[in-house]
């Protein structure tokens, strides 16, 4: 009797994780706030509606850093920014999914990337 219990609480607990949706799916929102630190962006993975899309970035860390989306051209949404500055840019987005990355020799090659989901 014992058993069956623990195997259905279990159950029960796996359940209640599997319906609460998926917590790596980032919330779409298109005003994105980044907060870059040395050698990471967090949050790592974003989403958005497609249209006009909003960033400010939050520079944490003591170095230099911007933020660039590849699949746009390597476009510069918001140019470098010294630690403990913050700045805002926006670019209008099609459906798709885009690599956001700093520019700074060395960074993006370190994980400083992130990826946005605009669909």
């Amino acid at each position: 009797m014992r058993m069956i219990r623990t195997v259905g609480l279990l159950t029960a607990a796996l359940v209640a994780l599997g319906c609460g949706g998926d917590d790596a799916t980032a919330e779409r929102s298109n005003d994105l706030t980044i907060e870059a630190g040395d050698l990471y962006y967090e949050p790592e993975e974003l989403a958005a509606s497609p249209g006009e899309v909003a960033f400010t970035l939050n520079n944490v860390g003591s170095t230099e850093h911007d933020l660039v989306i590849e699949e746009m051209g390597d476009e510069v949404v918001i140019d470098l920014l010294a630690g403990g500055e913050s700045a805002s840019g926006s670019i209008s987005l099609d459906e798709g999914t885009y690599t956001l990355y700093c520019t700074v020799v060395g960074h993006r090659e370190a994980g400083m990337e992130a990826t946005l989901d605009v669909g």
